[in-house]
């Protein structure tokens, strides 16, 4: 089959569980090509993908915070964004002619699948949204219970929603729950694939010895003010490296940061699960594609959300039956140094619930997202 994946492109957790997936559909003698924007599109690029570009949908978002507001005014752009993306999917589509077309939370695809008659599957871990709960104001929560019924609409039409994730984890309105399968994480690597801290430090040049903190933002640039207040705190935070990927979106020039060697800045690379397993602790924003992959190799970690991110905090909260993750406030720079440096004094202590953790690679995503799409041809 030739498939279309269409990523939604905010930071590049979608894109990134995406190639994880097409990875897998090749191997099973699929081909793949992708349709995406802003980070996932350069994300994609920057794995030589063919990668068509779509219209940039856009978020409000300043010094760690989701401005709701900010973004909802400017929604005043959507029906013109919605309907410019579904012109340009559509050229797409009439010019590759997928047999599939899988959406990865981007919306405008299933409908565009719909008036093609081309099957479409979406891929997703939020169907609930509640961005509105950080705000009282009445037009925004009128503006995402509007959202809510519309989306829900959407996806009535797909073949079936894919959770990437455990069963249990996203509230799935009833009305689609006949529609939905929880499919489990889109890993690039399943655990038993992923080469011991020994190894990977030694194929990376790092001493067996050092203590190393591993620091990702997802790849937007609304993690920026947490870089910059690690790197203002670096000389208390009781480590002896800090390796620091700034994704494709942040320029490092005006970071604060101490010609001393403590401090490594990277913008890229394609298995960030290697980092994670190298290092022994782990400081990320709390995406779920991240989570996933932190669960995989069963790292203890610090989740930090973003201000208003209402997926965020979810996923912080799904990621309490592990028993790996603490969290802090992205902004607070004494309160990140005091938890950075407590849970490296308590790292031996940090262990992952073996109960919920076996319940978790139970799950192969990536095959049972090819078993649910190539049975719509038998």
């Amino acid at each position: 089959m030739r498939i279309l994946i269409t990523s939604f492109g905010v930071g590049i957790g979608h894109a990134s569980r995406d190639l994880a997936l097409a990875r897998r559909l090749r191997d099973a003698s699929h081909e793949v090509i992708f349709a995406s924007f802003g980070s996932g599109y350069n994300y994609l690029k920057m794995n030589e993908e063919e990668t068509y570009l779509m219209p940039t949908m856009n978020f409000q978002a300043d010094e760690g915070e989701i401005k709701i507001k900010d973004t909802v005014k400017e929604s005043k752009d959507i029906p013109f964004i919605f309907i410019k993306t579904m012109y340009k999917e559509a050229k797409i589509i009439r010019e590759i002619k997928p047999d599939v077309i899988i959406a990865d939370s981007t919306y405008t695809s299933p409908i565009t699948a719909k008036f093609l008659n081309i099957p479409c599957y979406i891929i997703t871990n939020d169907l609930t949204f509640g961005f509105s709960d950080s705000t009282e104001s009445m037009s925004i929560k009128y503006f995402e219970k509007s959202i809510r019924k519309f989306i829900k609409e959407i996806t009535r039409g797909c073949k079936k929603i894919l959770i990437p994730d455990v069963a249990g984890t996203v509230d799935v309105p009833h009305k689609i729950e006949d529609k939905t399968v929880y499919i489990g994480p889109l890993l690039h690597k399943n655990p038993d694939e992923i080469d011991s801290k020994e190894a990977l430090r030694q194929r990376y040049a790092f001493d067996e010895n050092e203590v190393i903190i591993l620091l990702t933002v997802g790849g937007s640039e609304f993690g920026e003010v947490l870089i910059r207040n690690v790197c203002d705190i670096v000389d208390d935070i009781n480590c002896d490296k800090i390796i620091i990927f700034t994704g494709l979106e942040i320029k490092t020039d005006e970071f604060n940061i101490r010609d001393n060697g403590k401090i490594i800045i990277k913008e890229f690379t394609q298995f960030l699960v290697d980092w994670m397993q190298m290092s022994d602790l782990t400081i990320a924003l709390a995406g779920h594609t991240t989570s996933m992959e932190l669960i995989s190799v069963k790292k203890p970690n610090i989740l930090i959300p973003l201000k208003n991110h209402i997926e965020q905090h979810r996923n912080i909260k799904n990621m309490e039956k592990y028993e790996i993750t603490t969290t802090t406030n992205i902004n607070d720079k004494q309160k990140l140094l005091e938890t950075i440096n407590q849970t490296l004094d308590n790292l031996d202590l940090i262990k992952i619930n073996e109960e919920a953790y076996s319940e978790f690679i139970k799950y192969d995503g990536k095959t049972n997202a090819l078993k649910q799409i190539e049975n719509l041809y038998k």
